[in-house]
């Protein structure tokens, strides 16, 4: 399944290192993505054999990567990096972003629910977790497309805490890596969640060779 582009070292993550703006004419404006994630991994740069993969986050990143038929984005417009940029359904990366990552994960993690009144799994949890499910695997997929016979593939943060280990189902050959950009919850905390989906974000992370967690 490796990629002819056979990229070395792979990047994943929600944000990438470039966004656009649509025009009222219909054109599009790139501009450099924001954030620490982005400033820091930028340092790899066009010289080396590399590829980032992360999602679209708005429509004029759909409408780019539309424009490149599903491939790498013009390198023009990212600075001589190699970026691939996932069209996944905006209501699937809703429920998973927002949903799970940011209204779920987070506040575990940060251990910001009102106890004993929250959280509720409810069945909406349960919708928004098969889109999060959905969403990790677009970037598993992914990456398993683009990388080259035992890559470096640096997957990151708890927005992808699933994707380890279906990378490795279908690339047992890659050096898979896992950062989590937030401190992890206590353990008694962390029960909180639901089993199954506590043990599958374990398993997730564990599929990678290497995980590595903020402590403070």
């Amino acid at each position: 399944m490796a990629s002819t582009h056979g990229a070395e070292v792979l990047v994943a993550s929600n944000r990438g290192p470039v966004s656009y703006e649509r025009g009222e004419d219909g054109s599009l404006r790139a501009k450099r993505g924001g954030g620490g994630l982005v400033s820091g991994l930028s340092a790899i740069g066009p010289e080396t054999n590399a590829v980032w993969v992360c999602a679209a986050l708005g429509d004029g990143d759909r409408a780019a990567v539309r424009r490149a038929e599903g491939g790498l984005l013009p390198e023009a417009d990212t600075g001589g990096q190699r970026v691939r940029m996932l069209d996944i359904d905006p209501e699937v990366f809703a429920a998973a972003y927002n949903g799970i990552a940011n209204s779920v994960l987070w506040f575990v993690h940060h251990m910001l629910y009102q106890t004993p009144l929250e959280p509720v799994f409810d069945a909406e949890f349960r919708r928004q977790w098969a889109a999060y499910e959905a969403y990790n695997r677009a970037f598993a997929k992914a990456l398993a497309e683009e990388a080259g016979e035992g890559a470096a593939v640096l997957i990151q943060d708890y927005h992808l805490a699933l994707a380890p280990r279906m990378l490795r189902r279908l690339r047992p050959d890659l050096r898979i890596g896992h950062f989590s950009h937030t401190p992890w919850a206590p353990a008694e905390y962390f029960r909180l969640l639901p089993d199954d989906i506590a043990a599958e974000l374990l398993t997730g992370i564990l599929g990678a060779d290497r995980a590595a967690f903020l402590t403070r």
